[in-house]
């Protein structure tokens, strides 16, 4: 990993290690709709909170990149908005949001499991990323890092 984060962070790596598993997935889909198909005989309980896990997830998506897009430009350590939620916003958007909420609308066991398989390789990758901030921001990432949740965007409440 560079010295300086880049735009893209591990995110292109998460994106190309990911990528065969989605392509294969698809494709099973295409083959048997009904291979990890979740079964529900009244399937709003399931589509209703996939609208709104998408819905929350795009918005949230849309702000963080407009708070990054603003903020990483001067080089400082972006601990507003969703980032004061969480240190990793953007891969948050996708694996708490954006996946989950598209495998219960879809119904898709298959769909959630591309989830895990990214959540995977995102702890498996996370460290790079992490010692580039700490290298970069030195105390400052570290304080934040103890007091924000790494993914899931909620406040930490400290004791």
């Amino acid at each position: 990993m560079n010295s300086k984060m880049t735009y893209g962070g591990i995110g292109p790596k998460l994106a190309l290690i990911t990528l065969p598993y989605v392509i294969l997935s698809i494709i099973i889909m295409q083959r048997d709709p009904q291979f990890l198909f979740m079964n529900v005989p009244d399937s709003l309980w399931l589509k209703i909170p996939g609208l709104i896990l998408l819905a929350g997830g795009l918005l949230f998506y849309m702000f963080t990149i407009v708070i990054f897009l603003a903020d990483f430009k001067n080089g400082q350590l972006i601990t507003r908005g969703p980032f004061a939620l969480c240190r990793n916003p953007i891969y948050a958007t996708f694996l708490v949001f954006i996946i989950p909420g598209l495998a219960l609308f879809l119904q898709s066991g298959l769909t959630l499991s591309i989830d895990l398989v990214l959540y995977i390789n995102f702890r498996i990758s996370i460290h790079g990323e992490n010692r580039v901030l700490e290298r970069q921001f030195g105390q400052e990432y570290i304080a934040y890092r103890s007091r924000v949740n790494e993914l899931i965007p909620v406040p930490r409440i400290n004791k």
